[in-house]
């Protein structure tokens, strides 16, 4: 089976695919009063996840409790978001929905990255399961935790659209929750937290700015001051970091052939160009080179995804919009 099907039907996957689907508006939040401030409240939460993530920080503690990794053996990580790992729900990982108090000592998911030759815990998620017109948890005490919400029925029909056999053993395999709407609590509200590898843009960030600078093996003050687009663009130039930037959001797309092998000899060449920039060794440059060479990929993918391919990919793909150029702002470095 196809590592993307079996990611999507795969039962212990459920709670994971929220990584890969698209959220809704955020939507308020109501916090309960505390006796400490909401800074204080928060941090102490934190620690109470810290202390309990302490053992996953060796990798093989959680390869022997039965984590697996979300999308399969060969699945590499998600730009600035490394891998997720799930616990299914057999093996006593948890299944939070609307109404359940949350264990900050028990998340969801476990998010691995690859720095220097090994497996570093860099993350977590928080999942949980929402009805039509339930609100998203409170969560963290304050207002600086960040929720989204993924509407799997949705996300489930973008990715089998002209595929009636992948769409047959969506409807017969997946649970009706997640393949109906209405069905039952098929949405799924999802907050990253990093408390193990601080994150330049907060705690509560989408996405670790600082990964790819660590992975590539330069200074963290690299990311200082420095964008998300060169912090993507420095991805591209990391051993899978093409195919971890578009293979996945290329199969939602359901795109052709000559078309993946387009956008990859795009992507091979903005790579080189960031290289350039790695190779001077010097903080603006490399910086500088490496949104420029997200530019010149960003250029090619607008220029060769049909409308209908696009809508596809933003029902399916984290954050909502057409894959790889989340959130763009237009830039002077843009490749035009």
């Amino acid at each position: 089976m196809n590592a993307a099907l079996a990611l999507m039907l795969g039962s212990a996957a459920i709670a994971g695919l929220a990584a890969a689907t698209a959220p809704e508006p955020a939507q308020p939040r109501h916090h309960h009063h505390h006796s400490t401030t909401p800074a204080a409240a928060t941090e102490a939460q934190l620690q109470v996840l810290r202390q309990a993530l302490a053992r996953y920080a060796d990798f093989e503690v959680a390869r022997r409790e039965g984590w697996k990794k979300f999308g399969g053996k060969g699945s590499g990580e998600g730009p600035l978001m490394g891998e997720h790992w799930l616990l299914p729900k057999q093996r006593g990982g948890p299944d939070y929905q609307h109404g359940d108090t949350i264990d900050f000592a028990r998340p969801s998911n476990l998010i691995y990255a690859e720095i220097g030759g090994r497996r570093q815990l860099i993350g977590v998620t928080f999942n949980v399961r929402l009805a039509e017109g339930e609100p998203v948890p409170e969560g963290f005490a304050g207002p600086a935790d960040r929720w989204h919400v993924h509407d799997f029925p949705r996300a489930i029909a973008a990715a089998t659209e002209g595929r009636p056999l992948l769409r047959w053993l969506a409807s017969s395999f997946a649970p009706a929750e997640f393949t109906r709407p209405g069905a039952g609590r098929g949405r799924v509200a999802m907050i990253h937290v990093w408390p193990t590898l601080p994150n330049p843009d907060g705690t509560f960030a989408d996405r670790h700015r600082l990964l790819p600078y660590l992975k590539l093996g330069l200074p963290a003050g690299f990311a200082d001051g420095a964008s998300v687009r060169a912090a993507k663009g420095l991805h591209l130039a990391t051993a899978r970091g093409c195919a971890e930037t578009i293979d996945g959001a290329l199969w939602i797309a359901n795109a052709p052939r000559a078309m993946s092998k387009r956008l990859h000899a795009s992507c091979n060449a903005a790579a080189a160009h960031v290289k350039q920039g790695l190779a001077t060794g010097r903080k603006a440059e490399v910086n500088a080179m490496a949104e420029h060479g997200w530019g010149m990929f960003s250029a090619a993918w607008k220029g060769a995804l049909t409308p209908a391919q696009e809508a596809r990919i933003a029902a399916i793909t984290e954050h909502g919009d057409a894959g790889p150029l989340a959130h763009e702002k237009p830039s002077a470095h843009d490749h035009h």
